[in-house]
């Protein structure tokens, strides 16, 4: 076959299927295959995890999994000769929803914010993850700036009652940071 398949849902699936087992070889877990077509030719992002524990894919696993999986595609029959496509494998990063309780885990005394099923909106601390819910320590906006933030009493909700959910990063610099920098250094 040469080009690139017309259905690109029904691929990404078939990529799925077809790459799995070479991610794990890995110990990692395929998290999720898209094909998008650019110009004449076709990009297969993938994105891959570890399949538990608080520890992020590292650029060595990273590098050696796409090598696994360009080698696979090399020997697919679609692909082998298939028009040029650009293969872009990584890690979820922290935009990535909070939708299986391994994400949840990972997110383990971070800040997130949640979308409630009925509409209510929060932004805590992620302090527990059981197999049905997750206990968060919402932080109110204080109402004038300048002012402290207000935080409730740990709260417990249910994962049917989350609509979404992502990590709010924090940005917390520390200024003694600062004193170990050589500004003669910095002079060009």
């Amino acid at each position: 076959m040469t080009g690139m398949p017309a259905d690109t849902e029904q691929e990404a699936q078939r990529l799925s299927t077809a790459l799995n087992k070479e991610v794990e070889s890995h110990g990692l877990i395929l998290e999720e295959v898209t094909l998008r077509p650019s110009g004449k030719q076709m990009i297969i992002q993938i994105i891959v995890d570890k399949a538990d524990g608080h520890d992020s894919v590292n650029l060595d696993e990273l590098g050696e999994v796409t090598t696994t999986i360009s080698n696979a595609l090399d020997r697919d029959p679609v692909y082998a000769s298939a028009s040029p496509y650009e293969l872009e494998v990584s890690s979820p990063g922290l935009s990535r929803p909070l939708t299986a309780q391994r994400h949840w885990v990972r997110a383990l005394n971070r800040m997130v914010k949640v979308s409630l099923t009925d509409g209510t909106k929060l932004r805590g601390r992620l302090t527990e993850v059981n197999d049905d819910d997750v206990v968060i320590v919402e932080h109110r906006e204080p109402a004038k700036k300048g002012m402290k933030a207000k935080v409730l009493d740990p709260a417990t909700y249910s994962f049917d009652n989350i609509r979404k959910a992502v990590v709010d990063p924090e940005l917390n610099f520390d200024d003694s940071l600062f004193d170990n920098i050589d500004t003669e250094d910095l002079e060009g």
